[in-house]
């Protein structure tokens, strides 16, 4: 395994996010791109979306990531999603602990947030794993939770 980040989307890479994404169906996409971007995926929608990286195991591409919200020392995270067919190999773990040792390589970000409903337990785990603390409960439409991870100090 090993796993690298790519700035922007090739229209191929995005044509076969859609396409796993639109084969999972309605509450996959909602789960990793959030409410705001209708169902089924398509590439105009991917395109419009900024600072997206492409997530890459050797050559291949598996997944995509992005930085929805910069402000000053902190960054929210989030459309982060690994090939369906590709779960369960530590790839989401690496991709994810990648991207967080990449971000933190600016020394003026204090700390990393995103977003993740409860239903999607396996990601909060995950996140929970790489040092991420529930900072907010939000009860409604769905719950979610607000997780951030701070900058460690050594």
């Amino acid at each position: 395994m090993k796993i690298s980040f790519q700035k922007g989307i090739r229209k191929d890479n995005a044509l076969l996010l859609c396409g796993w994404s639109n084969e999972e169906g309605r509450e996959f996409q909602e789960q990793w791109m959030g409410p705001r971007l209708s169902y089924p995926l398509n590439y105009d929608k991917i395109k419009e979306l900024e600072h997206i990286f492409s997530i890459f195991d050797k050559e291949e591409f598996i997944g995509v990531i992005q930085e929805v919200r910069i402000e000053e020392d902190r960054i929210h995270i989030g459309r982060f999603v690994i090939d369906p067919e590709k779960t369960g190999r530590g790839l989401g773990t690496a991709a994810m602990k990648g991207f967080l040792d990449f971000i933190f390589e600016d020394d003026r970000i204090q700390s990393i947030s995103l977003t993740v409903f409860d239903f999607n337990q396996n990601a909060k785990r995950l996140y929970e794993k790489l040092g991420f603390e529930i900072e907010e409960v939000i009860e409604n439409p769905k719950r979610k939770y607000i997780m951030r991870k701070y900058r460690d100090k050594g």
